[in-house]
């Protein structure tokens, strides 16, 4: 008979979590059977449990579609023709081993041109392409929702109630997939008044959809939180992700901003950056997790200028990053992301090690 082990209490615990994401899926997890599947994935917790993390956000709609038995959107492609439920099993070996499990939605971003005619004509995504309809816009030869509309804030809360009704995850988790960064004004021309500012009409349609998700996760009392760009300006003005106001109205529980940079970038600097997003939360009760790059390990960073080869020439930006996050009162951090750490490039593997020796010696 199985022990039950805890799952532990996001607000009384320090949140050390791993993003698992469909490219994970697609590159280590197709192709399996159950048994195989399962093997994986209780391989994949175990390596999480033994770096001593206790969280991990594992992707349950990419792109429009569900790594999990979903009556709304299709089954993912990424793995095709499973006959098992990839999130159910992910949620059974993490809470064996007391290891929360978040949902992780990417509620605007949809298929590509070439996927449509892939797609069951029932699906209401494709309905809405082949209708006209304005509820879901290409930009760049991908499709994007648009929360401007109230079908699709309905759609998108009930693909969450979907989740949460269903599956005992700990918490809904989202990133910073808004409106597509080079969407013109001709994506809300059916919708946008004549003379609106474009900017604050977009950010209230993504803070309604935000603040719409909330009371949804709430009502399982699960916790929801978002992770946007570690660039604010770009959060604010390019994809509209205002979170200011998230953190103002208390619509989440906490923020993850991908402050994805090292010590030495000339623009964006670690430890400026990361003093930049405790104001953010300053005051409220709103918790701050910061997002490292698993992936820059051992690699340029070919926009940083001077700093470009600061992840070649150290093997512990992460473990200083970790305890700079600690030393000012961070609820915890969170990579990106696990192929990184765990199924990195043949060259990259004694680097890759290094670096997590380093993290796990600040690990108590």
């Amino acid at each position: 008979m199985l022990k039950k082990v805890e799952v532990p209490n996001f607000y009384n615990t320090e949140i050390r979590s791993i993003w698992f994401s469909y490219i994970d899926y697609r590159d280590y997890m197709q192709n399996l059977d159950k048994k195989e599947f399962t093997k994986k994935a209780k391989d994949i917790v175990t390596n999480i449990y033994n770096l001593k993390f206790n969280t991990i956000y594992v992707h349950a709609v990419s792109f429009t579609d569900a790594f999990y038995e979903s009556k709304i959107y299709p089954k993912t492609q990424i793995l095709p023709n499973v006959e098992y439920d990839p999130l159910e099993i992910f949620i059974n070996e993490a809470h064996k081993k007391g290891i929360r499990v978040e949902a992780w939605i990417n509620p605007m971003r949809s298929i590509k041109t070439e996927e449509v005619n892939n797609l069951n004509d029932d699906f209401i995504v494709k309905k809405w392409i082949n209708e006209n309809k304005p509820y879901i816009k290409m930009v760049n030869d991908r499709y994007y929702l648009n929360p401007a509309y109230k079908e699709v804030k309905d759609l998108i809360v009930s693909v969450v109630d979907e989740i949460t009704s269903n599956y005992k995850v700990d918490g809904i988790h989202m990133d910073d997939y808004f409106y597509p960064e080079n969407a013109d004004e001709s994506f809300d021309s059916e919708v946008l008044c004549t003379g609106c500012d474009v900017a604050e009409f977009r950010k209230n349609n993504v803070n309604e959809m935000v603040s719409l998700i909330n009371q949804s996760v709430k009502k399982k009392n699960l916790i929801f939180g978002i992770s946007p760009s570690g660039n604010m300006e770009y959060s604010i003005n390019t994809i509209y992700g205002d979170f200011n106001m998230w953190v103002d109205t208390g619509i989440v529980d906490y923020l993850i901003p991908q402050i994805y940079w090292g010590y030495d970038h000339p623009t964006k600097p670690y430890l400026k950056t990361l003093e930049e997003w405790k104001n953010v939360v300053l005051d409220s009760d709103v918790k701050l997790i910061v997002g490292l790059a698993g992936y820059k390990i051992g690699v340029e960073d070919s926009y940083a200028g001077d700093g470009k080869d600061e992840w070649i020439n150290n093997s512990d930006i992460l473990s200083k990053q970790y305890m700079d996050a600690v030393n000012m009162s961070c609820h915890g951090v969170s990579i990106f992301a696990y192929n990184s750490l765990f199924f990195p490039k043949e060259e990259l593997k004694s680097h890759v090690e290094n670096e997590i020796n380093s993290l796990k010696t600040n690990l108590k």
